[in-house]
């Protein structure tokens, strides 16, 4: 048996209160109807009622889910089966009345597919406590703490793997309720195991569905990204990991928890396609996860409020960095070549640079604002994934260049863990992040003042000054239009549908912008002929730039007639090189910077 060292209990500074028994059991009567039985054996009440409730959101996920709309076919009685009343209190609570120390809880809940994948069918459960299981309240609301249990009656011949402790054949059991949510379980008639040990830690990958990966080569590549982020940060703060890996038909994803992590991947790709070096990427990401966001966070994460928006102006930090990471551990492990990590960071370069929105929402805004997306996204947000990367490969840079490499952003990770990594409270939400990147730049004899960076560019939404950077470490952005793409533009997003070329974005300021297309307009007509999607860029191409292309467009009942100046279309190429004419310095920091911490 192994266990995870390490339960957020410890972090329930002020979810005091009394601590209940708390024993669940999910049952799964007829998995193709995608509904769950739970049960919930709760024992030691102190009180003429008990709270219950289910969670909200999910740690990672930063956005409003609302579970308890699944929820169905809620009742209570006592252990001997008396009937208790239950009525539901809030948005997702409900309130045991009893007048004994002891009630067991049932409902049913609905568990949909997302994705194009289903969490349950005839051959498998992946079984996600935070969208499944109630919690008991303690001090309100946060969940009662102590140790809880949790069994399964799953069908016969079903086997499991997860990140919990395994006290029988589909019985776990969890310090609390967080690190008990926190741990998926994957069950199913067949799974596939493959194992290695790296530092008295053991690490699995469990593979669900058939797929052609190479699973020597998968193994290899796993087991550099372990080493080499385990040596970066000090050692594995478990003695066991387990990566659980589900095979879809499309590009996927992944959730980071305590001690595993959930993956999805495209499971008949080419070992040499992009979709494989995605796969390495969410290997590397969810794996550096473990340190940030699971241990090192800011304050506000920890402990959980599952009943509300958890707002912080840091996702940028658990996000973007970790995708930062994630980018330089594959190219420290040799996972990838240096050409490849200079290819992933010009695209994602390219991706802010393209995005409108970088002029509008500064990077800490889009951190607070994930709850509450605008609707207009495309013209006026940013994703905190790809600026917060970009603003982490700008600070550690800018870190080696002030210290001289005696200091980096890896080091302030390493302050943080030290200082702030669980169970100890989280940093400080305003400048927590700022004051370890000064400090740590100061330890290193350089200057510790990063306030015009953090307000021009975390802050503010200031134009990111990528050479200014890069040429720390010998590297150079190009950025050159792509000889004969030129052509003229609505500059305009759109997708087809049955009716017709429906807009779906407009390029702030751009052509169609200033005629007065509006997005959900429907593209029917141009100089009074229909419009095809195959041939509309030709078309457009015979006018030409500076002539006016007279749309009729269905907007909402009405046929509305648009004429559009046509634009000159300039798509760019980002390339980052190793500039031949830095400095033995720069050069020398460039070595140190992409050094493998693995012996």
């Amino acid at each position: 048996m192994h266990r995870c060292v390490l339960g957020f209990a410890l972090l329930l500074l002020g979810a005091a209160g009394n601590t209940q028994q708390v024993d669940y059991r999910v049952a799964i009567p007829q998995p193709t109807t995608r509904l769950v039985n739970v049960s919930i054996e709760i024992r030691d009440i102190d009180g003429e009622f008990i709270d219950v409730a289910m969670p909200m959101w999910t740690p990672g996920g930063y956005g409003a889910s609302w579970f308890a709309k699944n929820v169905q076919e809620v009742r209570a009685e006592t252990p001997d089966g008396h009937e208790l009343d239950v009525r539901q209190v809030g948005t997702s609570q409900w309130r045991i009345s009893t007048d004994s120390d002891a009630a067991d809880f049932h409902y049913k809940v609905f568990l949909p597919s997302r994705r194009g994948s289903t969490p349950l069918d005839d051959t498998h459960y992946r079984f996600m406590g935070i969208n499944t299981l109630m919690y008991v309240v303690g001090e309100d609301p946060y969940p009662a703490p102590g140790a809880v249990t949790l069994s399964f009656d799953a069908p016969e011949g079903w086997v499991f793997a997860t990140g919990l402790e395994e006290t029988a054949y589909g019985s776990f059991v969890a310090p609390d309720y967080d690190t008990l949510v926190d741990a998926p379980v994957e069950m199913a008639a067949k799974l596939e195991w493959l194992t290695f040990d790296h530092d008295n830690t053991k690490y699995e990958l469990v593979i669900r569905n058939p797929h052609n990966l190479n699973r020597e080569q998968v193994l290899k590549d796993v087991r550099r990204i372990v080493t080499e982020q385990t040596a970066m940060m000090g050692g594995a703060p478990f003695e066991r990991y387990v990566f659980l890996l589900t095979g879809i038909n499309t590009r996927g994803g992944g959730l980071e928890h305590l001690n595993s992590t959930t993956i999805t991947f495209r499971r008949y790709g080419d070992m040499e396609s992009p979709d494989y070096e995605h796969l390495q990427f969410l290997i590397a990401h969810e794996f550096f996860h473990l340190w940030n966001v699971k241990r090192i966070r800011p304050e506000i994460l920890g402990p959980f409020d599952y009943s509300k928006p958890q707002h912080t102006r840091n996702l940028y930090i658990a996000e973007g960095i970790t995708d930062y990471y994630a980018y330089l551990t594959a190219a420290r492990a040799g996972v990838w070549s240096h050409e490849q990590f200079y290819e992933k960071l010009a695209s994602v370069i390219e991706e802010l640079q393209t995005s409108p929105g970088r002029l509008i929402r500064s990077v800490e805004s889009a951190s607070y604002r994930a709850w509450t997306r605008p609707d207009n996204s495309a013209d006026a947000d940013i994703s905190f994934y790809t600026k917060g990367s970009l603003i982490g490969l700008l600070l550690d840079l800018e870190i080696r260049a002030r210290t001289n490499s005696k200091r980096s952003l890896d080091d302030v990770f390493r302050y943080l863990l030290a200082e702030h990594g669980l169970p100890k409270p989280g940093f400080e939400e305003e400048r927590g992040f700022q004051d370890a990147v000064s400090r740590t730049a100061a330890e290193g004899g350089g200057d510790a003042d990063f306030r015009d960076f953090f307000d021009r560019y975390v802050a503010g939404v200031d134009e990111l000054d990528y050479n200014a950077f890069l040429q720390h470490v010998g590297l150079q952005l190009q950025v050159e239009p792509i000889p004969g793409k030129n052509v003229p533009s609505l500059e305009i997003e759109t997708a087809a549908n049955g009716a017709g070329l429906v807009v779906t974005g407009l390029d702030v300021g751009g052509a169609g912008s200033r005629a007065g297309l509006m997005t959900d307009d429907i593209l029917m007509l141009l100089n009074d002929e229909r419009i095809d999607e195959k041939s509309l860029a030709s078309r457009l191409k015979t006018i030409g730039v500076g002539g006016t292309a007279v749309l009729s467009v269905m907007r909402g009942d009405r046929l509305v007639k648009v004429p559009v100046v046509l634009a000159e279309s300039m798509p760019l190429s980002y390339t980052l090189i190793e500039d031949e004419s830095a400095n033995s310095a720069a050069v020398k920091r460039r070595e140190l910077w992409l050094k493998s911490y693995a012996p």
